[in-house]
């Protein structure tokens, strides 16, 4: 992504809470409207992450597929974290992990191996955080106050 993305909407979320935002009477739309721009300066602040995030989690699928699956090296290393890869590329790349790691951890479950299982949900656990997004509450208390 562009960093002239992540301007526009730092600008637009700025331009919806500090100024529009005062200008509604409605409570209830002032509050729909701020919430508007809060999720888009999350997403500013975000965008920033996503890629990191990305490859952070593609490295911890990779790990966790050579540790407990019969996939072969080769076909993991075409998920190779490369720094002149896109957001797109990784995040096709965590798709195509994500179906990986889906499939093994479903024979896990039926062989009934508890260490990796556990592991596995770790990982899951893992992944979830990432995708969180609880601080939007605090931001959204910040905007209230």
């Amino acid at each position: 992504m562009k960093p002239d993305i992540n301007i526009a909407l730092l600008n637009a979320a700025q331009e919806i809470i500090n100024r529009f935002s005062p200008l509604i009477d409605d409570e209830y739309e002032k509050s729909r409207l701020g919430s508007w721009g809060a999720l888009i300066l999350i997403s500013a602040l975000k965008l920033n992450d996503a890629s990191s995030s990305l490859k952070k989690e593609n490295h911890d699928i990779i790990e966790w597929l050579r540790e407990h699956s019969t996939i072969s090296m080769k076909e993991l290393d075409q998920f190779k974290i490369l720094d002149n890869k896109t957001i797109d590329q990784y995040d096709q790349d965590n798709q195509s992990l994500r179906e990986m790691f889906d499939k093994q951890f479903e024979a896990i479950q039926e062989e009934g191996d508890k260490i990796s299982l556990k592991e596995g949900i770790d990982l899951m656990r893992s992944m979830h955080q990432r995708r969180k997004v609880s601080d939007l509450i605090g931001m959204l208390q910040q905007q209230e106050g």
